[in-house]
């Protein structure tokens, strides 16, 4: 059985813009009020009304027109279905305000609809929204009681048909011009137009108003709409008033980064680069990017690196849209922790080298990688930290930590090697390295060796040549 859930966003063309205020504030379409927020419903604005009666009426109180923008309220209703996608993936928008629901398979995973009507509330709170909230058998349904909305106990006592029948066809106008037409014939309530006969009905009003009636009661049931979330996160957060202290972005960044969490789990993904957008007023634009070297990483440690950047990036006007996008997703791998041990090294390296790599810069903070070859001075190369390494040496038991860049000549005494003034004993070896006989041949025998002091070095010896050399030191 199905069960339907409408959000009607009725201040969905005010609460989409970035420019909210406190203030009384109203959205103007074709030299009328579209729409206005709880502040100028108070001061007696309505829809359709001029806005020079609308100026009238506000008298001495601070009003704001600002032209509707469809776009913004498209890009909102598509944010908010990826935000419902974690109730239901049976939505889709309706009509441009409403978001229809199907929640009948979601109500033991949230505990009844109850929960879930508390749930979606406090998400739209959350994101800046309010909605009028209704269930129904059908979507249209569910949508034509959201008009009726209420908390009296005594309209939960009548069944989903009693409520159909009590709907007034005023209600319903938007939907079809026919409910205009039968009111003009005295028609009232909806129980009146299903109480004709069909041949009749169809007769007077057309069989598209007929289906359009079965829609409705639940004579015919449409299958649920599968929502496909977008191929890439995209959110925006409007600030409502201008920002230019960092400290102030707080809850709109805990809140996008809420929202991206549940994009990536609910989709099974991860990511590795955030991209900030901060605008003002006068196109104002600051862009930051913010890159991890894992893809697994908690949205703290998100907040946490962009906290870092903006440090290093101030705004040099006031903000008052944040928008976050990622778009370079993979698919999330599955990890074993371990029982005792909140994090491994591997973990603690990466969250390091991700602070000082936000902190001082992507190019300040590199790493070291193993190459193919085998002269040990070209066997590693430096690359951005946090690249993955498929290379790696088969064997290091008798290899030092710090190779030096070029090796150097040792002296060659009466037998002995001396270093820095110290005499060199041979310890482990010889290991015969060689390469390039492609081009300039050679042949080397590697040795560990110990000076006076127990230090030990790699030296070899150059075959060729007949001299020796320093590589490097062990720890």
């Amino acid at each position: 059985m199905q069960l339907w859930l409408c959000l009607r966003l009725r201040e969905l063309a005010v609460q989409c813009l970035p420019q909210r205020r406190p203030q009384a504030l109203a959205v103007v379409e074709k030299q009328r009020i579209y729409a206005v927020n709880a502040t100028a419903s108070l001061l007696g604005l309505e829809p359709g009304m001029d806005p020079a009666a609308a100026r009238s009426l506000a008298g001495d109180s601070p009003l704001q027109l600002l032209p509707r923008d469809p776009e913004a309220e498209t890009q909102a209703l598509e944010s908010l279905c990826c935000w419902a996608y974690g109730i239901t993936p049976h939505l889709y928008p309706f009509r441009g305000d409403c978001l229809m629901l199907e929640i009948g398979g979601s109500l033991k995973l949230f505990g009844g609809s109850d929960a879930i009507i508390r749930h979606a509330r406090q998400g739209l709170a959350g994101r800046g929204y309010s909605a009028d909230i209704a269930l129904g058998a059908t979507p249209l349904a569910a949508w034509a009681f959201s008009y009726a909305a209420s908390d009296d106990d005594a309209e939960k006592d009548y069944s989903q048909s009693e409520r159909l029948h009590k709907l007034p066809l005023q209600t319903l106008e938007p939907l079809h011009e026919q409910f205009v037409a039968l009111q003009r014939s005295g028609f009232k309530t909806l129980g009146e137009v299903l109480a004709l006969p069909a041949a009749s009905l169809n007769r007077r009003c057309g069989a598209q108003f007929r289906e359009l009636l079965q829609h409705l009661s639940g004579e015919v049931i449409a299958p649920p709409v599968h929502f496909e979330p977008p191929s890439c996160f995209v959110d925006s957060y409007p600030l409502g008033y201008p920002v230019r202290n960092q400290d102030e972005l707080g809850p709109a960044l805990e809140q996008l980064l809420a929202s991206l969490d549940d994009y990536l789990r609910q989709r099974q993904l991860q990511t590795r680069q955030l991209i900030w957008h901060f605008s003002g007023i006068n196109n104002y634009r600051e862009v930051l990017d913010v890159r991890t070297s894992q893809a697994r990483t908690p949205r703290q440690d998100w907040y946490r690196l962009t906290r870092l950047r903006l440090e290093r990036q101030p705004f040099t006007e006031e903000v008052e849209l944040v928008q976050l996008r990622a778009e370079q997703l993979e698919s999330a791998q599955p990890t074993s922790g371990d029982l005792f041990r909140q994090a491994s090294q591997s973990e603690s390296t990466s969250q390091l080298v991700d602070l000082l790599s936000n902190r001082l810069g992507a190019r300040a903070v590199n790493s070291l990688h193993h190459r193919d070859a085998h002269l040990p001075e070209h066997s590693t190369a430096e690359t951005a930290a946090g690249t993955a390494n498929a290379l790696h040496p088969a064997d290091t038991a008798q290899r030092p930590f710090w190779l030096l860049p070029k090796p150097e000549v040792l002296r060659h005494e009466a037998g002995e090697l001396l270093f820095w003034g110290s005499r060199l004993e041979l310890i482990y070896g010889p290991e015969r390295i060689e390469d390039g006989w492609w081009e300039r041949s050679t042949s080397r025998d590697y040795f560990v060796a110990r000076n006076t002091q127990g230090q030990r070095f790699w030296v070899f010896h150059e075959r060729r040549e007949q001299r020796w050399f320093m590589q490097g030191f062990f720890a």
